[in-house]
């Protein structure tokens, strides 16, 4: 199954919250969801891109180069649905 069908906006907008806040369970409360939802959400995608999207540190989370490009992305994904509303 392509990556595309296993993604979905709740993935993407947990990410961006994430790379925004630098906090898993900041971004977790900001997408209405535990935060261990969240932590197995975040592994879900991760193992779905087959790399670690963030590299954790005592004082939070900050994207990797692989991260980057997929947060780039995830933006464009979610600016087009807006719109479509």
């Amino acid at each position: 199954m392509s990556l595309l069908r296993r993604l979905k906006p709740v993935h993407l907008r947990l990410a961006l919250r994430i790379a925004e806040t630098g906090k898993l369970q900041s971004a977790a409360s900001d997408v209405a969801m535990s935060q261990p939802a969240a932590s197995r959400m975040l592994s879900e995608i991760e193992a779905h891109i087959g790399a670690p999207l963030f590299e954790r540190h005592p004082k939070g989370m900050e994207p990797t180069a692989i991260g980057h490009t997929v947060l780039r992305h995830a933006r464009q994904i979610l600016r087009g649905f807006d719109s479509l509303e």
